[in-house]
């Protein structure tokens, strides 16, 4: 996701408080309708973070291996343009970028993409660690830009606790790092929901 899991709790309770206050978004006839720049800065961080998570589950090893790729060159030279532009993909601006999204996120793709628009091009930069867990976004740089931060850390061990032949999830008495149904649950497309982020601190979160 795009920050720290306290930064993000914060933009949460301001956006309710708001919301509880009568304050609305979205606008009346003498405002210019616009969703929350808050509300859509948390949905692109899920995404981010579901993106990172089906790299992980590798549900298609391809993709996942080819976007691996993606994250591991974002701060090279010709890498950093092409993972722009894999954030921002869409069917008609880069068919193939979008294409191999679409082999992860499946019958979700229209939820999810593109995770930042196009037109935002101009205002953001990407940098990639890799060895965090939680993301930032920086202030306004010199040249106008934000620089937003996401932590690619090392795919840690993934236990599978789940039974496919049953449905049923399986009791985890050992220390696990990553349960593949604590996975599954955080991949579930409710971006408008307040699940903003996983309460397991090592699935990335990316907003500060």
């Amino acid at each position: 996701m795009i920050g720290s899991r306290e930064w993000i709790s914060r933009v949460q309770d301001i956006i309710s408080e708001s919301k509880q206050n009568g304050d609305n978004f979205s606008n009346n006839s003498d405002k210019i309708e616009t969703p929350s720049y808050f509300e859509e800065v948390l949905k692109q961080g899920k995404k981010i973070s579901h993106l990172i998570s089906h790299i992980w589950l590798e549900q298609d090893k391809e993709a996942a291996q080819e976007l691996d790729g993606y994250f591991k060159r974002a701060n090279t030279e010709k890498g950093k343009e092409d993972f722009k532009k894999l954030l921002m993909a869409t069917k008609e601006t880069e068919p193939d970028k979008y294409n191999l999204l679409d082999k992860i996120f499946k019958e979700n793709t229209h939820l999810y993409l593109p995770i930042f628009h196009p037109d935002d091009a101009k205002f953001f930069e990407f940098r990639v660690v890799f060895d965090k867990f939680e993301g930032n976004i920086s202030d306004i740089q010199p040249n106008g830009k934000i620089t937003i931060t996401i932590p690619y850390p090392p795919r840690p061990e993934i236990f599978d606790d789940i039974d496919e032949v049953n449905n049923t999830t399986v009791e985890v008495k050992q220390f696990t790092v990553i349960k593949q149904s604590e996975l599954r649950e955080w991949l579930k497309p409710d971006l408008d929901k307040d699940y903003i982020f996983e309460a397991n601190p090592y699935i990335p979160v990316t907003s500060s």
